[in-house]
């Protein structure tokens, strides 16, 4: 998905200010949809507008002009055609994961621990914040969008039983089994210990 296409979602909502895109890709939940940061937004709203996908018209508000972006029929095509392509599968960049499997047995699993119950607190938190914006009264999300909503809450939810279930098996001593055919974590202690131990 690009970034581009994620912009030209939000403005066919309803017409909106740089501020308000922004804004939206700054709610709690966003990262479960998009991530964009803030300094991206306006050289790719310029863009889209050399381009002809959208367009702008200064409104007054509080006093103050703003630009409003509102799509163009090339915009409302492009975002029609994009939304009938397939979407690419995600790519999965969590940190977590990286550190999962990178653990080794030197390392202590205490601190492990912690790094889970903080992802579980974190997620517990976005989920009441997913439960709650679906029935808010101020955000517009369609039908098919809160199957989307459905989705991250779904998600979430089987994130906190398996932090849950991690969590009670290292405590308790009862990891299943490791897989090393090749007896790489053998190697990898050895090559670790002679940097650290020297």
């Amino acid at each position: 998905m690009s970034i581009e296409h994620s912009i030209l979602a939000v403005i066919s909502f309803t017409p909106a200010t740089g501020y308000d895109i922004k804004s939206e890709f700054e709610t709690k939940a966003s990262s479960l949809f998009w991530g964009m940061s803030y300094g991206s937004i306006y050289p790719k709203l310029k863009n889209l507008e050399e381009n002809g996908y959208i367009y702008s018209v200064s409104k007054e508000h509080g006093g103050r002009q703003k630009k409003h972006y509102e799509l163009t029929k090339k915009g409302w095509i492009e975002l029609e055609n994009w939304l009938s392509e397939a979407p690419s599968y995600p790519s999965v960049k969590d940190e977590l994961f990286m550190k999962l499997a990178a653990w080794h047995s030197e390392m202590d699993e205490d601190l492990l621990v912690s790094h889970l119950e903080k992802r579980k607190e974190e997620s517990t938190e976005l989920l009441q914040y997913v439960r709650h914006w679906q029935q808010n009264g101020t955000s517009f999300i369609s039908s098919i969008g809160m199957i989307g909503i459905r989705y991250a809450e779904m998600k979430l939810e089987t994130e906190i039983r398996w932090i849950d279930e991690s969590v009670e098996k290292l405590k308790n001593g009862a990891l299943p089994p490791s897989q090393d055919p090749l007896s790489m974590e053998h190697e990898l202690l050895k090559r670790r210990n002679s940097k650290l131990n020297s």
